[in-house]
């Protein structure tokens, strides 16, 4: 046998050699499906104890914002508007001026006014001299003084008249007419608002009206900031078209970040128990029930559980489980009764 030939036979025979020593190793160590392993090892699972903790029941509602302390001012004359001082977002102080009516022939009694106060004026300056010479009496000066106190009221309720007046202090949150426009007679042009504070309100249904009281802590968060409040004001009676109970939540309202007309959630704090509970995570829904997988003895078993309240965090147990079990929160969905569990960190 020649040297080409010996070396291709020995190429052979190393390389059955090693398919052989692989099949044999393979052999020694076992083959084991992920399903083998899992059976003999257990399923992996990551669990917890049920404990007792306090589990806060958040609910949310939607609303809108208004001032607290809001007020309009209307119109008492239908004049046109000569001029409008301010502009929204302006703060005024009660009775600023906020707009001006157009002089005109039928409004004159601001000027009817002010000729009577002058006339007046005059009148009893000159009684004063007669009276000081004892030309007339005490009383006939008193009477002559009293009827220019009265123009002068008079002349008041015309300037108040010939204006439009903040009706308190705040902002200006809405302007309801523009210059040269007529406004109706009683129309409301201006609302003003005291935005140290504003008032939320909600639409509760009657199943969670019950759990509502004053006082209870709520939340609005606006651009990442969050904004404190109380509910201040639970009502007797719900709205006759909305079939909705209108609570009022009262929030301070530093910098003035919420503004009336604001669509906005609340998260409110209607009870906080101290309860058995569980992480939510723990929780299977399935079918219209909720269920636990417990682990006892290695094993997995699937628990039927009757929950109550909830928050981001905890659900209240009220039936099916007990103080310090141990819980799944990883690993339920490949789990089945009866499993082997391998429990991990």
């Amino acid at each position: 046998m020649n040297i080409r030939k010996k070396t291709i036979l020995m190429v052979a025979l190393l390389g059955a050699s090693f398919l052989v020593a692989c099949k044999s190793s393979e052999e020694e160590n076992g083959s084991k499906t992920m399903e083998q392993i899992q059976k003999e090892n257990g399923k992996p699972a990551k669990v917890t104890s049920v404990k007792t903790s306090f589990v806060n029941d958040y609910r949310e509602y939607s609303g809108s914002i208004s001032g607290k302390q809001q007020s309009s001012a209307i119109a008492k004359l239908s004049d046109p508007i000569q001029s409008i001082k301010v502009s929204i977002g302006s703060y005024v102080k009660k009775d600023q001026v906020l707009a001006e009516y157009l002089f005109t022939g039928d409004n004159t009694g601001k000027e009817q006014a002010e000729e009577q106060v002058n006339l007046l004026e005059a009148s009893v300056k000159r009684l004063q001299e007669v009276y000081d010479k004892g030309g007339i009496s005490k009383q006939d000066l008193e009477q002559a003084e009293t009827q220019l106190r009265i123009a002068k009221m008079s002349l008041e309720q015309a300037k108040r008249a010939s204006v439009v007046l903040a009706p308190a202090n705040g902002i200006v949150t809405s302007i309801n007419i523009e210059q040269g426009q007529v406004p109706q007679l009683g129309s409301t042009l201006f609302n003003i608002a005291n935005l140290s504070e504003v008032i939320l309100t909600i639409s509760v249904p009657t199943h969670d009206i019950g759990a509502f009281k004053n006082n209870l802590l709520a939340t609005v968060e606006l651009n990442g900031e969050v904004f404190e409040g109380k509910v201040s004001k639970v009502p007797m009676a719900a709205n006759e078209v909305t079939r909705f109970f209108p609570v009022e939540i009262t929030f301070k309202n530093p910098g003035r970040k919420l503004l009336p007309g604001m669509f906005v959630t609340a998260k409110v704090l209607v009870n906080s128990v101290d309860a058995l509970s569980v992480p939510n995570e723990a929780i299977v829904y399935q079918n219209s029930n909720h269920y636990v997988w417990v682990v006892a003895d290695n094993k997995a078993k699937r628990k039927l559980v009757s929950v109550g309240v909830s928050d981001p965090t905890n659900t209240q147990i009220t039936s099916g489980l007990t103080e310090s079990e141990t819980i799944m929160i990883e690993g339920m969905s490949k789990m089945n009764d009866g499993d082997k569990v391998l429990i991990v960190e």
